[in-house]
């Protein structure tokens, strides 16, 4: 189609035409309005806390710090990964703004991980606590200025009596509501109570994360050699005179011989030296596992408390490296006091070479490089960036929209519009290099894959048409879209890139039923958006008189509707296969079954009634918003009934979704109302003719 069946004014008055635009810009900025207030709620507070005595660390240390390799959650990943979901659980954000010295210091997740393992006196002032209401913390003595607050962890400890302070009364009233609710069951506690007992459980593992390196960092209590009955007296000396006896290095060598010890004496100090080294053993779990199995061993690498107790219970077959491995360790923790010197560098540079090496010994951690650099690159937060601009400037271009000025802004609108794409599909491709399996295999996966199909597609269609409605829209789709994989990403705070379940893993299902599927979500959202624009633009008066414009955009809708229909059918027959190689039956009437097959339905709906002559024009454009509904019921609402064998998907936090279907439904009854109107106004015209 030609340039020139863009929408131009039917009366050819450029500036009627333009006032008309400004009109559907002040809808457009009215509903984003009402978008900022109602997630007003969900941005965090921007605080900018005073730690006089915080110092950065360097890029070098940091670059160096962010590629050692760790395992949770079933893989090999770089600490920068494991430091980013950590922060985000207790933060909400992947920054945090501390001053020091006149100057504004941004902390990134391996800085604060840093802080957390080397720096605890500084970490306790860090305003790492993201707390929605701030009033569950009064009955501890813990106060805070408003109500929606980042608190530190001094804050915490700050607060209470002078027999038990704010964080120990907080962690016994979350430990008393957990029994409560293990002894009555589910639903047995109030909201506050639950809210305490999340934030104490997250103040535990804080404190837990904090103190994992005390066993390298504080050493043991003193003991009486003389009293140790079960050590060699000549191996204690040797010891004595190569390292110290404060350190706890110096006792690992002989730990098992010394706990034997203890407990056959009953003194003051062999109580101390085993309550010390249970407390540090216990804190110590919550650390990264970054020590690698030895040869022979299991294949999960271990955390400093897993490896200390398979040492004590003499599972270890080669003593010498786990020696090795806590001399390096106590050269990073004594070295840290000196952060951004040579020493603590050359430090852990040591220890992240050795595990690398060790990881590539095992054939393990080979994406660890790319997932720091996947990371680095921030893909789609980039994008979003791009589509905002896009979008920005093809608004410009709804105003401008003839003679150079027009062509001009359009080739800009488009440049930017390509480079957003570009972001999002390369996210896309470097997640699927990472993970060796297509990028749909998790809630999270299937937002940024959506809003890439949507984008492409609309960007394909406006090549096709040159209409300059369609790149406008596919921009705002790209905005929703990468902003709401942000938010979910941050209010998740989970890694999903680990692992699947076993019922997922499989690289065929997901790269056919999967696919088919979410490509089927994509086409029924687009075709929602455009009749929202069609609404929209119908609203305005824009499109009142242009009959070619009317149609292109029904066409459009019902075309989009029938690709839907066609994914969604084969996407949920592949299903069907699918589980009748997992679980023995091709179909068992499970809610996400039941979303699928609810699209195909609606989408059958639309077909025939199209066909039958039963509706037309606006008929199309409100049934395809309320399939907008479908569609994201079917994607996220059947998560939330938590029932049904897709375990796998459910997840917490309504607030969107609900909003999502309140928009369609105001849509659809200013589509209803705007059709009775035009209907009423063709009657009328009809009589008096």
């Amino acid at each position: 189609m030609s340039q020139n069946s863009s929408i131009t004014p039917a009366s050819g008055n450029q500036g009627f035409n333009a006032l008309r635009w400004i009109l559907v810009i002040a809808f457009l900025i009215g509903e984003f309005a009402l978008i900022s207030v109602a997630l007003r709620g969900a941005i965090p507070p921007d605080e900018t806390r005073e730690v006089s005595a915080y110092s950065p660390w360097s890029e070098e240390v940091l670059k160096i710090a962010e590629a050692i390799p760790v395992q949770e959650g079933g893989r090999i990943k770089p600490l920068r990964t494991y430091a980013r979901f950590k922060m985000m659980s207790f933060h909400g954000s992947l920054t945090m703004k501390v001053k020091a010295g006149g100057k504004v210091h941004k902390i990134g997740p391996v800085a604060w991980l840093l802080d957390c393992m080397f720096r605890p006196d500084l970490a306790d002032q860090l305003p790492v606590f993201l707390l929605d209401d701030t009033e569950i913390l009064k009955p501890f003595g813990i106060e805070a200025e408003d109500r929606r607050a980042r608190l530190s962890f001094k804050d915490l400890e700050d607060g209470g009596g002078p027999e038990e302070n704010g964080f120990t009364q907080l962690i016994n009233r979350g430990r008393e509501l957990l029994e409560k609710k293990s002894a009555e069951g589910e639903g047995s506690l109030s909201d506050e109570e639950e809210e305490v007992t999340r934030f104490a459980q997250l103040a535990l593992t804080f404190a837990g994360l904090r103190d994992s390196m005390d066993i390298i960092r504080g050493g043991l209590p003193p003991l009486d050699p003389a009293q140790l009955a079960y050590i060699d007296q000549e191996i204690y000396q040797t010891l004595r005179t190569t390292m110290d006896p404060k350190q706890f290095g110096f006792w690992l060598p002989i730990l098992p011989e010394t706990v034997q010890s203890t407990q056959r004496l009953d003194t003051p100090q062999a109580r101390e030296f085993e309550y010390e080294l249970n407390r540090q053993l216990a804190f110590a779990r919550y650390g990264p596992a970054w020590i690698p199995p030895q040869q022979g061993e299991e294949e999960e690498w271990q955390t400093i408390e897993a490896k200390v107790t398979k040492f004590l219970k003499k599972e270890l077959t080669d003593s010498v490296e786990i020696l090795q491995d806590f001399k390096k360790l106590e050269a990073i923790s004594k070295a840290s006091e000196r952060p951004n010197d040579g020493e603590f560098l050359a430090a852990l540079k040591e220890w992240q070479t050795s595990l690398a090496d060790r990881a590539a010994d095992r054939a393990e951690g080979d994406s660890v490089a790319s997932e720091v650099s996947y990371y680095r690159r921030d893909y789609f937060s980039k994008g979003l960036v791009y589509f905002i601009l896009a979008f920005l400037v093809s608004a410009v271009g709804w105003i401008y929209r003839e003679g150079k000025a027009g062509k001009i802004i359009a080739w800009i609108a488009s440049m930017i519009y390509g480079v957003a794409t570009v972001y999002v599909l390369g996210g896309l491709i470097h997640r699927y290099i990472i993970t060796g399996r297509p990028p749909v295999s998790n809630l999270y996966d299937t937002i940024p894959f959506i809003t890439a199909g949507a984008v492409v597609i609309l960007a394909i269609a406006e090549l096709l048409t040159r209409r300059k409605v369609l790149l406008s829209l596919g921009a705002a789709l790209g905005v929703i879209g990468l902003f709401f994989a942000a938010s979910f990403e941050v209010g998740d705070a989970k890694d999903n890139m680990d692992p699947l379940r076993a019922v997922l893993d499989s690289n065929y299902w997901l790269a056919t039923h999967v696919v088919s599927i979410t490509i089927g979500y994509c086409g029924g959202l687009i075709a929602c958006f455009l009749s929202l624009a069609y609404v929209h633009l119908a609203l305005a008066g824009v499109i009142k008189d242009q009959k070619s414009f009317h149609r292109f955009m029904t066409r459009t809708v019902f075309g989009i509707t029938c690709f839907t229909l066609l994914f969604s059918l084969v996407g949920t027959i592949l299903g069907g296969i699918w589980a009748n190689d997992s679980w023995g039956r091709f179909w068992g009437w499970d809610p996400k079954e039941n979303g699928a097959l609810l699209i195909v339905l609606w989408c059958l709906i639309i077909l025939h009634s199209r066909l039958a002559g039963w509706m037309t024009g606006w008929g199309i454009h409100i049934m395809s918003i309320l399939g907008g509904s479908v569609v994201v019921f079917s994607w996220w609402g059947v998560n939330m009934l938590e029932v049904g064998l897709h375990s796998y998907g459910f997840i917490e936090g309504a607030s969107t979704v609900y909003y999502f279907y309140f928009v369609t439904l105001v849509a659809t009854g200013v589509g209803v109302a705007a059709w009775l109107i035009e209907r009423s106004s063709k009657n009328a015209r009809l009589k008096t003719d």
